[in-house]
């Protein structure tokens, strides 16, 4: 069993790295829980979990829920996302020959403009569908966002087409994605809107579905924020399209799931106040899998600092619980446990980079407290 949400930073690629360590236990804990990708490889019968992203730990609950509402919202967008691929997909031939009277200069940027705004206009019918009424909350600004992610793909399409000349099934495939991005960005003001408190009134599921859509179709699964606090990945692009998050949804809402859930006590905390409200005991296995002590270590719009990497490291050298820490390894980091605990080492290379600010390869270090 693997992770139901994408998250940034998952640890299923080093399962392997830790499997012969883990100790016999009678309940999993684990901090800073993100995607949870050992918990549902492990499947405990008891568990603790925690995150700090409200929104991530809401998702949880109604999955643990297995509420029925979050289901039907999940649906709405699978189905309606995939519908305005579909619809765009067969006015294809008529994107094209917009396109090529936009390159071939028949047309200037005004025109296509206003060509576009007709278009969606002429199929909003299509577009809609009857899946979206009950997750669009302006149709207005909603078809706002289709129209202006669509011109800009179409003019700097041409741009790159002038360069680079697209085979017709890429050139088509990128003119979709214009559309699919707006889909996309819309939904992406709407978390924005949401989570800045510029709307109000969504239940806790609307909310939960408009995160995993967002989670699911941003670029890299990543997080980045602006100076204003607005989330601001792109849509994952061409490749995204395609996509569809049907098999996803069933895999959430089956018996397995809720019966993981079930015995799994779900926190929203910082990490210190959740080891005060679980009692950690020997009993207990936890794993952590902290923000890493590097230049870019915010986490859903948080810092976590250096102190708080100390907070950590403090609460680990007194915990009576047995515990595997994987951290990019750092000097500040090695010298916080390198006299307390054992320590092993692995490379890793990471799967995204934001602006070159991380380096792909580096050395993370498996730190621990158990018999080895």
């Amino acid at each position: 069993m693997g992770p139901i949400i994408k998250w940034p930073g998952g640890k299923s690629r080093e399962i392997r790295e830790i499997q012969h360590l883990i100790p016999n236990y009678k309940r999993y804990v684990e901090p800073f829980f993100g995607g949870g990708a050992l918990f549902f490889h492990l499947r405990p019968t008891h568990a603790a979990i925690n995150d700090i992203s409200e929104a991530l730990i809401e998702y949880y609950k109604l999955i643990k829920a297995q509420d029925i509402q979050l289901y039907n919202l999940l649906i709405c967008y699978s189905n309606s996302f995939n519908n305005i691929v579909s619809v765009f997909s067969d006015k294809a031939d008529e994107l094209l020959d917009i396109f090529f009277k936009l390159n071939h200069g028949i047309i200037e940027r005004k025109e296509l403009s206003s060509i576009l705004r007709e278009l969606i206009f002429s199929i909003s019918d299509k577009i809609d569908f009857g899946f979206s009424e009950k997750i669009i909350l302006d149709n207005a600004e909603f078809n706002s966002f289709l129209h202006k992610m669509a011109e800009d793909k179409f003019v700097r399409t041409a741009a790159n087409y002038n360069r680079d000349r697209f085979a017709t099934e890429d050139l088509r495939e990128n003119l979709i994605t214009g559309f699919a991005s707006g889909y996309y960005m819309y939904f992406r003001k709407i978390f924005n809107d949401i989570n800045l408190g510029r709307i109000t009134g969504q239940s806790v599921q609307y909310k939960a579905a408009n995160f995993y859509f967002i989670r699911e179709y941003c670029y890299g699964s990543m997080f980045r924020y602006n100076a204003k606090g607005e989330f601001n990945i792109p849509y994952g692009g061409m490749s995204y399209n395609r996509k569809d998050m049907r098999a996803k949804i069933e895999n959430m809402f089956n018996r397995e799931i809720a019966q993981l859930f079930s015995n799994t006590d779900i926190y929203c905390s910082d990490f210190e106040d959740f080891f005060n409200s679980i009692h950690l005991t020997s009993a207990d296995f936890m794993f952590l899998d902290p923000p890493y002590d590097t230049d870019f270590s915010d986490y859903d719009g948080k810092d976590f600092t250096q102190f708080d990497q100390e907070r950590l490291a403090y609460n680990l050298k007194r915990t009576p619980a047995k515990f595997i820490l994987i951290i990019k390894n750092t000097d500040f980091i090695l010298r916080l446990y390198e006299n307390d605990f054992n320590i092993l080492s692995f490379d890793k290379q990471y799967t995204y980079n934001v602006r070159s600010r991380n380096k792909r390869d580096a050395m993370h270090l498996i730190i621990n407290n158990l018999s080895v």
